[in-house]
């Protein structure tokens, strides 16, 4: 029961009772129009037709011709169907001879029995001199009309009402079966249980199934965010815990001294908290981008770009026996933040000079087709394994796990939100040696910062 009152309260309901309403209220207007119309010409007929008698029967215009002539139909015809009377000089002759009301046409409702009157008839009378002509015939074309418009009321409009609720409240009872279904996943997804995802929904796609899919696209969102929450905690409580443990214990061996700490056990404190320092800049970056603030977009040349970060570093390069390298062959625009794109070249360059031995670097760009635009950092230097690809975006996650090399494992998961807040991706593959970092855009005209 509580179902079918759920089920009476559901939109598709009052939707399908308002159509409904509006369906029998056109229809009956529709209907009432039609027999006011089909009542009109049946009457026009009708009295076309007692016209056309009324002149045969007064075409002598002789009072005792026309009262003979009205006697002799009178004799002839059927009183049920057809009234013929004359109220002349000599008197009043007919198969009807009762009270008349007055009017020249008009529908009665006549009886003598005796004459084999009954029923009702339309009457058209004239005056001829000193008399009145009377022609009249019943009504029963009238009650079939009224017949045939009642079955279609009853065979049609009523039935079709009828089908038109059992419908709705059929979609309105798979609709609350649907609406159960994504309040029990909220309520599952309220409740903290952050795996909770909608079952498929019957029927086809329509505006529940993309409220549904919406749903499930922002739960798998909440679980990503929390599970990267908690891999977050966990990978700073690793990670900087060996840098302060030791800080901790160069701080104590510099106050152990009896000549007291010199300045090589404060340039080592230093040391160590600008690494602490520099992990949590980076991780609130990260955050910052990933937290949804809108960016200044604007129209970016990815090639000046490029070049303005290879002057930068190519001194930094020479000295570690790099050269860097430009592969533009032309300009190549997009849009977004030029900043942050900067910040994101500038981390899979400085990657690429840290891990790779001596030798080339590339910086390249080019437009992919006619609807994307691609940037990438090629290096020849020990690569990174396929299963590790994916993993190297996530925060502080090192293919290093002694952790005994320079870095905090944020570099790329920085790249990563960089790219997509401008709706880009980026794109680890072999450079046979090494590896080839391609960040695609998705439009070189429009590729817009979310």
């Amino acid at each position: 029961m509580t179902r079918w009152r759920e089920a009476l309260r559901a939109t598709p309901m009052r939707l399908t009772l308002r159509l409904v309403a509006l369906y029998i209220l056109i229809s009956a207007l529709s209907f009432l129009t039609t027999w006011w119309l089909a009542s009109e010409a049946l009457l026009d007929a009708s009295e076309s037709v007692l016209e056309q008698e009324l002149e045969e029967l007064a075409a002598s215009g002789d009072p005792a011709d026309i009262a003979l002539a009205v006697a002799e139909g009178a004799r002839k015809a059927d009183p049920e169907h057809q009234i013929l009377r004359f109220d002349g000089p000599q008197g009043t002759v007919g198969n009807y001879l009762g009270p008349l009301p007055a009017g020249d046409l008009r529908q009665v409702d006549l009886s003598d029995k005796a004459a084999g009157v009954e029923g009702s008839y339309i009457m058209r009378s004239t005056r001829i001199g000193e008399g009145v002509l009377t022609v009249g015939q019943d009504t029963d074309a009238f009650d079939e009309l009224r017949e045939v418009f009642g079955k279609v009321l009853f065979f049609t409009l009523i039935p079709t009402a009828v089908l038109l609720l059992a419908g709705g409240m059929v979609i309105a009872l798979r609709s609350t079966s649907r609406l159960a279904a994504i309040e029990t996943t909220l309520a599952r997804l309220a409740g903290g249980d952050l795996t909770a995802r909608l079952p498929k929904l019957p029927g086809p796609r329509d505006d529940l199934s993309r409220v549904g899919a919406g749903i499930d696209r922002l739960a798998a969102a909440q679980e990503a965010s929390v599970a990267a929450l908690k891999q977050v905690s966990t990978d700073i409580a690793h990670d900087l815990r060996t840098p302060i443990q030791r800080l901790a214990v160069l701080l104590d061996q510099g106050l152990a001294r009896p000549e007291g700490p010199d300045r090589r056990d404060f340039e080592s404190a230093s040391d160590e908290v600008q690494n602490i320092a520099a992990t949590f800049d980076a991780l609130l970056r990260i955050a910052q981008i990933e937290g949804g603030a809108s960016l200044p977009v604007a129209p970016v040349d990815l090639s000046e770009l490029l070049r303005d970060i290879a002057e930068l570093y190519e001194p930094s390069a020479a000295e570690t026996g790099h050269e860097l390298r430009l592969d533009i062959t032309a300009p190549v625009v997009v849009q977004g933040d030029r900043r942050l794109l900067g910040q994101a070249i500038v981390n899979l360059l400085e990657n690429a000079l840290h891990h790779a031995p001596p030798g080339p670097v590339t910086l390249g760009a080019a437009r992919s087709g006619v609807a994307g635009a691609s940037l990438w950092v090629a290096d020849h230097g020990p690569g990174i394994p396929g299963s590790e690809r994916d993993r190297v975006l996530r925060r502080l996650y090192r293919l290093d796990r002694s952790r005994q090399t320079p870095g905090n494992g944020l570099g790329l998961s920085l790249v990563a939100a960089i790219l997509s807040r401008h709706g880009a991706e980026l794109e680890l593959t072999d450079n046979a040696p090494g590896l080839r970092a391609t960040i695609h855009f998705a439009s070189p005209e429009n590729s817009h910062a979310s």
